[in-house]
Parts: C-alpha cells; structure tokens; sequence
C-alpha cells in the first residue's frame, strides 16, 4: 500500500510535465516575438529619421545651387561693368569720347575701347587689318565674352606683334587676367609684375599690385603638402 501512493503521484504528475513545457515555450516564444517588434520599431524610428534627414539634405543643396547661381550671375555682372567702366576711362585717358556703332576703326584713339555687350566669344587671336587697336579689340571682345583662351592668345599676340603700341601696359595686364580666369596664376603674377614694374605710374600699376598679390596667394594654396621625411 505503501509503494501504491508514490507511484499514484507519480502517475498523475507525468501529464502535467509537458503541459509546463509548452507554457514555458510559449512564454518564451511571446517574448520573442515581442523583442523582435521592438527592434522593428526601432529600426522603423531610424529609416523614418534617416529619410527626414535626406529630405533636409535636399532641401539644403536646392539652396545652395540658387545661392552658387545667384554669386554666379552677380560675378558675371560685376565682371561686365568692370569692363566696362575700363573701357570708359581707357577712352577718355586717349582724350576720345565715347564712340559707337561704326566710329569705331581705324582712326580710333590709342586706347582700348569698350567692346560690345553681345561680342562673340569664339574669336580669332588677332584681327587682318593691320592696326594695333584692332588686334587690342579682338582680344579685348573675347575676354569680355569669357573666352579667356582666346583672349590671352589674343593678348599674347598683340605683345608679340606691337611693342611699341601704347596699349601695351593694359594687354599686358588683360593678359594676366586672362591667365588668372583660367588658373594659371604664375603666369598672370609674370604679367601684373610686368606692369608693375614697367608701368608704375599707368592707371593700370594700382589694379595690377592687387591682382599680383592675389595671384601669389593663389600660388601659395596650390602648392601640395610636403610628406614627412621616412626615418
């Protein structure tokens, strides 16, 4: 009788045993489950972040491409007034008024003249006719027109074929600023020094000081890093 009770107990705990294993697997199996949705949402909170950001990162690069535009177009102005508030004082340097339309030629004044506002760029180095104030215009219009290419040839030439012209301190300056547009800054610091020290007293001496010390500091940041020296 004795032996009959342990083993009645035993016989009614055996169908119980696997009812607590599946409890306990299906509580683990809820926390899982429940763990995985966690990181879910954690990872949906990220990917919705991560989108706002690019959103933001869009919105930031539209800016900045119409403020690069707008620096764009106002250097571009700038630049076209420059030119020709230049060609202005050239001309009544030359003691010449204004000229426009066809007064422009051959008896024009030694003096660099203000091209037009809609030159071509694409242009020859120099012009066929034989004078040095049309050799100076044509460089002159393609540096007006940003073909600072064609205008330093321009320039160059004009140097080369008219060294006696009294245009030649403001081609040697335009040919500086025709190498300094395209980053040649050691050849346009040749030229602006060349005025400098050759001109100093033409009213292009002053522009040509700046433009050298801009063209040496330029230099300055092109130089590359020097490496350490290996031991």
């Amino acid at each position: 009788m004795r032996l009959a009770i342990p083993a009645l107990w035993l016989a009614l705990l055996l169908p119980a045993a696997p009812a607590f294993a599946q409890k306990a697997s299906l509580a683990e199996r809820v926390d899982a489950l429940e763990a995985h949705a966690a990181d879910d949402s954690a990872k949906l909170e990220t990917l919705n972040q991560i989108n706002a950001l690019k959103e933001e990162i869009r919105g930031l690069r539209g800016q900045m491409e119409e403020l690069q535009q707008q620096l764009n177009q106002q250097k571009e102005a700038a630049r076209n007034q420059y030119l020709d508030i230049d060609g202005r004082l050239n001309r009544l340097e030359g003691g010449k008024p204004a000229a426009t339309g066809g007064d422009q030629g051959a008896n024009a004044s030694p003096q660099p003249a203000e091209p037009a506002a809609n030159a071509p760029a694409e242009m020859a180095p120099a012009a066929s006719n034989g004078n040095d104030r049309a050799d100076y215009d044509v460089a002159f219009k393609a540096l007006k027109g940003g073909d600072y290419v064609t205008s330093s040839r321009g320039f160059k030439s004009f140097i080369d074929r008219w060294p006696k012209s009294a245009l030649l301190p403001n081609a040697r300056y335009w040919l500086g600023e025709s190498y300094y547009a395209t980053g040649n800054y050691a050849l346009a610091a040749q030229q602006f020094k060349q005025v400098v020290d050759t001109y100093p007293t033409h009213p292009k001496a002053a522009d040509a000081a700046l433009k050298l010390r801009m063209s040496q500091q330029a230099m300055k940041q092109q130089k590359p890093l020097r490496k350490p020296a290996a031991r």
